[in-house]
């Protein structure tokens, strides 16, 4: 074979005539070149075959998801691996013209469909997806299928519904090829590549790197695909995306310069062809990007997934290409439309400067989020709920609902017109406040708009620098973010561990330095009790005072719901406590509860407090309701407490892990109850099994729990009843069993 030094014989720039196949030294010792020589002699190739400064957009939609009987070791949706993909049946002819139309408008101009098969399907299958393939062109986008392996006959229906493309990528080698996958062979690739080909449809067809494969398995690949009858006319280049569950989960990444190398040597080979910058590309930097596309890569798939792995958003595609100076392909019809709704973007033009330099940044950590499987996104509700705070079901009650409504007809104010120092008092906030202070056994009570600002508003106001908080390692953010506004020291000690916090705390080291132990007293991801007797003996021996969120244990502890501390004993030691009203109370803002003199230091230094507009007046009213019914019907919070009991039970019976089981603090009767998964994606993928069922059960995943702790976190209600705690129990013990499909809940519930 050459050396590195050697430059090659074959001449690219005659490809239009059909010149004969390089050898595999010619390609070796094209892509052994130095790098940068490389990129140079592949970008004046590139801007000679494709001069315009277009890349063409591409859309993947998979059709058909997981399930696939095909062993190779990259991908998720094969059957042979636990990934949490689940097997989905084909998608609806209609769903898929929806989303290519979307695509359309987008500003895509090629529209690819993927279904995990390992032959296309005869039958009803089929024709549904001659149906899309039809639908998709009529829509003036190009076609592309990637269906598996094909007979002559389905490529040449195909071609006659209007494929532009088959994708059928070679993957890798012919030599590295069995240890990747076992149920094809080399062969059957190519034959199915020769079908395509003999039907009139184009070919897309590349590789994947990153898979253990050698450099000379790179080269071969390239060999392979550039001595074809006829080059693709697509050539994707694929960085492996690991995934969990799957033999090459544990790969390394691709270094981003592999990547460079590949397309250069790609764009040099197949001159003509469009060569595709695919999957991977979401942990590639904006530079590792432009190096790509400098050394001749000409598309790209936009949206947020390639069938099952992540895919950087479009308004950083669209950021990144404005600021290379490149533009969309359009199709022939639409060009202006398509290049002006790509570039702009959003109605009053593109971002520039600073701001665009901002965008780009979020959008490169975001895109770190995605990749790792921790971006937060909304979801609507839905299925049975056992993962709101609505413990005692006080949310949707419609006695409170009709209490309500009375006082919004007879009142004339719905807003508080400013803050409380300001305009927003109000007669109908100062009788809660007493009310509630009564209720918790404080002598004043102050609302705040939410516990994230009673926490942080509080911690914040009461510390400075020189103080010490003591926090409980599992505190929750509001507190962690309070305590850190303060500007006091922060020492923390391991969840619950009672000695660890007595080698923390020590005498005050001046008159003038306080030290308060932060704590909640019902954990709301472990579901655990602080022991909050023991702290307040280590609070008086070392001159500390206590303070404790009480925002899952409002309304659920208590003799009468009035949380944990009213029956401590601890009033001596206890500064604040803390009671949220949107969990058990199913309203919003919070409460914090202590001294009289603690209530008006927090109206003059609380700054959450001081600058918030004052809440609507209505709440008071729906606040003053729910009371009314936690006074009155002790029976939500023993149902809740018995049926959580139950529930932890047949739990642990379905073969579950429990977050709290070696808690010292474990309540079997909290509504609370974490079933530990470890991974982020096993958690997720049992997530998405249980709403399959029926059941909207969320996953938590790090940074809201230690690592390694991922969780679907369940919360029992008042208005659960026992069957569907049976369901649940059930679908969880399916989803910890072999082929675990917890599969829907009875059509009769």
């Amino acid at each position: 074979m050459s050396t590195t030094s050697e430059r090659p014989s074959f001449s690219p720039a005659a490809a239009s005539s059909s010149p004969p196949a390089p050898s595999l030294g010619e390609v070796e010792a094209i892509f052994k070149m130095p790098l940068l020589e490389l990129i140079e002699r592949a970008h004046a190739l590139h801007r000679q075959y494709h001069p315009g400064g277009e890349v063409q957009l591409c859309q993947l939609l998979s059709i058909k998801t997981g399930g696939c009987p095909e062993d190779c070791a990259y991908c998720p949706q094969s059957a042979h691996y636990k990934t949490g993909v689940k097997a989905e049946a084909l998608l609806d002819a209609g769903q898929v013209l929806a989303e290519a139309r979307q695509a359309r408008d987008s500003g895509a101009t090629r529209f690819c469909m993927g279904a995990a098969w390992r032959q296309a399907r005869e039958g009803a299958d089929f024709e549904r997806v001659l149906e899309m393939v039809r639908g998709v062109a009529d829509l003036g986008l190009e076609v592309c299928c990637t269906l598996g392996m094909l007979t002559a006959s389905q490529a040449q229906r195909l071609a006659e519904a209007g494929l532009t493309a088959y994708n059928h990528n070679l993957d890798t080698s012919p030599e590295f090829y069995d240890r990747i996958i076992s149920t094809r062979q080399y062969a059957d690739r190519l034959q199915t590549l020769a079908l395509v080909r003999d039907a009139g449809i184009q070919v897309c067809c590349g590789g994947i790197l990153g898979m253990g494969e050698s450099e000379a398995d790179r080269i071969r690949l390239l060999h392979v695909l550039a001595s074809l009858p006829q080059p693709p006319e697509s050539v994707p280049i694929n960085a492996l995306v690991p995934v969990e569950g799957t033999p090459l989960e544990k790969q390394h990444p691709v270094e981003p310069l592999e990547m460079v190398r590949m397309i250069a040597a790609a764009r040099i080979l197949m001159p003509q062809s469009k060569v595709r910058l695919s999957a991977g590309r979401l942990a590639l930097s904006d530079e590792a990007q432009t190096l790509c596309f400098y050394a001749g890569a000409n598309s790209i798939f936009v949206g947020e997934k390639l069938l099952t792995t992540p895919n950087p958003e479009t308004d950083r595609d669209r950021a990144l290409l404005q600021r290379l100076g490149l533009s969309p392909e359009p199709s022939n019809s639409r060009a202006e439309t398509q290049r002006s709704a790509w570039q702009s973007g959003q109605p009053s033009g593109a971002a520039t400067g600073g701001l665009a330099a901002a965008l780009s940044a979020m959008q490169t950590e975001l895109d770190r989020l995605e990749l790792a499987g921790r971006r937060r996104k909304l979801t609507l509700p839905y299925g049975i709920d056992f993962c709101s705070n609505d413990y005692l079901g006080l949310a949707g009650d419609e006695s409170i609902r009709a209490r309500m409504l009375q006082w919004l007809e007879s009142s004339q104010r719905l807003g508080s017109g400013g803050s409380r120092l300001v305009r927003g008092h109000a007669e109908e906030f100062e009788r809660l406040e007493q009310r509630f202070a009564a209720f918790y056994g404080a002598e004043t009570a102050l609302f705040f708009p939410s516990g994230y600002a009673a926490n942080t508003g509080l911690l914040s106001a009461i510390a400075h620098p020189g103080d010490v908080f003591f926090s409980d390692a599992l505190n929750h953010s509001s507190l962690i973010d309070g305590m850190r506004l303060s500007g006091a020291e922060r020492r923390i000690y391991p969840h619950l561990n009672l000695a660890a916090l007595e080698k923390l705390l020590e005498p005050p080291k001046k008159a003038d330095q306080y030290r308060w132990i932060v704590v909640e007293s019902l954990y709301s991801m472990e579901g655990d009790r602080a022991p909050l007797q023991e702290l307040a003996r280590l609070a008086r021996q070392y001159q500390a005072a206590l303070i404790v969120d009480e925002a899952h244990a409002s309304g659920i502890l208590g003799e009468r719901g009035e949380g944990a501390c009213a029956a401590a004993g601890i009033q001596d030691v206890l500064l604040a406590s803390v009671h949220p009203c949107g969990k058990a109370l199913g309203a919003a803002g919070a409460f914090v509860c202590g001294p009289r003199i603690l209530r008006d230091w927090l109206i003059n230094r609380a700054r959450p407090f001081i600058y918030s507009t004052a809440p609507p007046l209505w709440l008071a009213a729906q606040l003053e309701a729910a009371l009314d019914r936690l006074q009155n019907e002790g029976w939500r919070r023993e149902r809740v407490r018995a049926l959580a009991a139950e529930l932890r039970a047949r739990l642990r019976a379905a073969g579950c892990k429990l977050a709290d089981e070696h808690s010292p603090g474990r309540d079997e009767h909290s509504p609370i109850i974490s079933v530990l998964f470890g991974s982020d994606p096993a958690a997720v993928a049992a997530e998405k099994m249980l709403a399959d069922a029926g059941f909207d059960c969320r996953a938590i995943r790090p940074p809201s729990v230690p690592e390694g702790s991922a969780r679907l976190r369940i919360s029992v209600h008042a208005t659960h009843t026992r069957t569907r705690l049976v369901q649940l129990a059930e679908a969880f013990r399916r989803l910890h069993s072999p082929g675990g499909d917890p599969g829907p809940l009875p059509s009769d519930l």
